[in-house]
């Protein structure tokens, strides 16, 4: 499946818990988010109509998914999901350190794999 696939098979999976609307869907991997131009992938900023202990609530919802090969065999890769849900309210609170720790994610390196 490609990134923009698993992208939209997650809208399916939020809306058993209400309506979702995708506001908006972009391809990411360029110099304008420095933190990601090596590993391709999409951004996905949905609405999510919901209920919290009993009542209605409107939940904004930022989905990073990227991409990432594996060095040793490059056919293979694993995609990571990185969320970032809040209140309408408190979107603009938080959406700056959001961005800021997506700037940090990065492939780990290698395992060691000699015995201690």
């Amino acid at each position: 499946a490609t990134i923009s696939q698993i992208a939209d098979e997650a809208v399916p999976r939020l809306q058993q818990g209400g309506p979702v609307r995708v506001l908006k869907k972009t391809e990411i991997g360029t110099p304008d988010l420095p933190g990601l131009t090596d590993a391709p992938g999409i951004v996905q900023d949905l609405v999510l109509s919901t209920t919290l202990r009993g009542e209605p609530i409107e939940l904004c919802q930022s989905q990073v998914f990227l991409g990432m090969e594996d060095v040793r065999n490059p056919a293979q890769r694993a995609v990571l999901e990185i969320v970032l849900t809040a209140k309408q309210n408190q979107i603009r609170e938080v959406i700056d350190d959001y961005k800021n720790f997506l700037r940090t994610v990065r492939p780990g390196d290698e395992p060691d794999t000699q015995a201690v």
